[in-house]
């Protein structure tokens, strides 16, 4: 790799991380609707507590904003650093969506972006795991145990459908990682 290749994928992860930090739960609830989400419900900065506190419309804003940042993202990695230029954005917009420059580093535990993430790579792959998350829910009841169920199932169904490169694996690897994490405190609760 040369010096040229090193700086073009330090850009793409500067670039994934400052995109990833703008929290869409965060505007949308302490900007827009005037009332901040982290100070409310779980106090988590995500679509599923956007949703439980606010309803499914700023839920469902919160969640089509953070797929859209992840996937505007991967495409600017690539453009600037090929596959896996994509890949490090990726990662680093997981990092900056769970701990955000612009909010404390307080922000939310990476559901909404591993499903943009997973849109970006296969739609299959995105129905697949949403499929997974609902028949999870409709179990359990509870978004925690349905979010890492679509999530960990991610690169399973990757081996099952074929054709994904090792760069796109070490993406979703990460993001089981950064949800399972983030996630850890409510498992101890539960």
């Amino acid at each position: 790799m040369s010096i040229i290749d090193i700086l073009l994928h330090i850009a793409a992860a500067v670039l994934g991380y400052v995109i990833g930090s703008v929290n869409a739960a965060v505007i949308i609830t302490k900007y827009i609707l005037k009332s901040d989400v982290r100070e409310r419900g779980s106090k988590n900065a995500g679509a599923a507590n956007v949703t439980r506190v606010f309803g499914p419309v700023a839920g469902g804003c919160t969640l089509l904003l953070d797929m859209a940042k992840v996937m505007l993202v991967m495409w600017l990695g690539g453009v600037i650093a090929g596959e896996t230029g994509t890949a490090t954005a990726a990662i680093a917009c997981l990092t900056g969506h769970c701990f955000p420059i612009f909010f404390g580093f307080k922000g939310g535990k990476a559901v909404a972006v591993t499903a943009g993430i997973g849109l970006y790579m296969d739609w299959r792959l995105f129905l697949i795991c949403i499929g997974i998350y609902l028949l999870a829910f409709l179990i359990k009841k509870t978004a925690s145990i349905a979010s890492l169920s679509g999530v960990t199932f991610m690169p399973i169904t990757m081996l099952i459908l074929g054709g994904f490169s090792a760069s796109q694996y070490v993406v979703a690897i990460a993001a089981v990682a950064f949800v399972w994490i983030m996630h850890w405190p409510n498992l101890v609760r539960l």
